[in-house]
């Protein structure tokens, strides 16, 4: 699969794992606990607990801020170097059939094209797509897919749509190799863990009891919290 296998799994264990859940649980024990405290504090006023409540909660805001700034910057490398090793696999050439194989696969595709184009017919059309959807090596597969864009223009001209249609993807299939299709299938979630926030979602499910508003603030746009709380 390729190096990005492994720093995919390290960003999933991080966003999905249960380590920052571990970290939130203590934050927001720790809060309450102060919260409660401060509660029953007679020497404070009604808004001096109130006050010294807030501050306890965004205190724990920022730590659980802080947490996120970690992960994303943990993220933030692991999937630029994931998208890099998979981009590599993409553009990874095909290897070559022997000369013999490419010898008779050229000879073969050149002569039915030249026929299609000099002669315009059904029978050409067919007799190419027939070829086209023979090929099983994915060096060949891509000669074809690169310059479809002229052969299946003249195609269109003679050819059942569906049948075309048909070949085409068979021809896509072929040419798209295991390592291709892993490299695609990462790519893709490279992109979808980098729209996640960078901690386990089941954090924000104890977060507003704990800390209140500043949870929202915090959740939401970690670091701008912490820049704004001089972190």
């Amino acid at each position: 699969m390729g190096n990005y296998a492994e720093s995919i799994a390290k960003v999933k264990k991080l966003i999905y794992g249960p380590e920052s859940i571990t970290a939130a649980k203590g934050i927001f024990a720790r809060v309450k606990a102060e919260v409660s405290e401060i509660q029953t504090d007679a020497t404070l006023s009604a808004i001096g607990v109130a006050q010294k409540q807030r501050e306890a909660r965004e205190r724990g805001a920022v730590e659980l801020a802080k947490i996120m700034r970690a992960n994303k910057s943990v993220i933030d490398a692991e999937l630029a170097a994931a998208e890099k090793s998979a981009r590599a696999a993409l553009a990874q050439p095909d290897a070559k059939p022997d000369a013999e194989a490419l010898r008779e696969f050229n000879e073969k595709y050149g002569a039915l094209k030249t026929e299609l184009t000099v002669f315009g017919s059904g029978q050409a059309a067919a007799k190419l797509i027939e070829f086209m959807k023979g090929v099983k090596d994915p060096y060949l597969a891509r000669t074809i897919l690169d310059e479809f864009a002229t052969t299946g223009s003249e195609l269109r001209k003679h050819a059942n749509q569906l049948s075309l249609r048909t070949m085409y993807d068979n021809v896509k299939s072929v040419a798209l190799t295991d390592s291709r299709a892993q490299a695609r299938q990462a790519l893709a979630e490279i992109e979808s863990c980098r729209r996640v926030k960078p901690i386990n979602s089941m954090v924000t499910l104890g977060a507003s009891s704990a800390l209140g508003d500043a949870a929202t603030a915090a959740l939401s746009d970690h670091e701008g919290y912490l820049q704004a709380h001089g972190e």
